[in-house]
């Protein structure tokens, strides 16, 4: 079982991060386009604040910015909000950021949002049903009544469980790097370890670091559920946003 620090992991990636897609500008322009629909949808402007409680290193939360939304980025990792506000310069964007743990969001003023998402799987890190109950209990006190939690995750339930199952991703080039990832998932019952390989070849020198994390294979139907404990109606599993399913929450207008 391997040490499950989400906060270290993710501040040894973050450098790193954007290397895992193929195109990462591409992909920070779909999913803030695909999400600003589904905000419009929903009945938020561009005005209204979002509070992205797993920012990472600013896949979504660049691409909202970017359609002209109002978004304000935190996240368990020093180092992801330290490269996203790098990345915030880079694009001559403006939006507040801060360290905050999402089973707490202790920056956030409640009844402060119109939206809290969270994407690309990042509540599976949570390893119990307690935590994630944590989780949403700050989205609900966080939102104005009428607002609207929005989390992606994967399907673990359409996942074939192969032990150990190794995902690489493709070559990619930056520079004269040459960079390689490759996950390698190892289960334990509902949950799994992961490990991430990750070799850069530079100027005739290769270097390879292992960076661990542990997830929670949640059913999108328990997400759901614990989705409804913490006061949320009108919940909805939406496959035709993002890569992911799309699960979304609403605070009661009147709560």
């Amino acid at each position: 079982m391997s040490d499950h620090d989400p906060a270290a992991f993710y501040d040894e990636l973050a450098p790193f991060y954007p290397l895992l897609y193929s195109n990462w500008d591409d992909a920070v322009a779909r999913q803030g386009y695909a999400l600003s629909n589904l905000l419009a949808e929903l009945g938020i402007a561009r005005g209204d604040i979002v509070l992205d409680a797993a920012c990472g290193v600013g896949t979504q939360t660049l691409g909202l910015l970017s359609e002209g939304h109002r978004v304000i980025a935190s996240d368990l990792s020093a180092g992801a909000v330290a490269r996203f506000k790098a990345e915030l310069e880079r694009r001559a964007l403006q939006a507040e950021a801060r360290v905050d743990d999402m089973r707490e969001l202790a920056g956030a003023e409640p009844a402060s949002a119109a939206v809290v998402m969270a994407c690309d799987n990042s509540v599976p890190h949570l390893l119990s049903d307690a935590e994630i109950a944590r989780a949403f209990a700050s989205f609900h006190r966080t939102l104005k009544p009428g607002g609207w939690m929005v989390i992606s995750v994967r399907d673990y339930a359409a996942i074939e469980r192969e032990n150990p199952d190794v995902r690489p991703y493709g070559l990619r080039c930056d520079g004269d790097r040459r960079f390689l990832a490759v996950q390698v998932w190892e289960w334990d019952a509902d949950q799994y370890d992961l490990r991430l390989y990750l070799t850069v070849e530079s100027g005739g020198t290769c270097d390879t670091r292992v960076l661990t994390s542990r997830y929670y294979a949640v059913s999108i139907q328990r997400l759901m559920q614990l989705m409804s404990t913490a006061g949320f109606v009108e919940i909805q599993r939406r496959d035709d946003v993002m890569f992911q399913p799309v699960l979304i929450g609403k605070r009661p207008d009147s709560a």
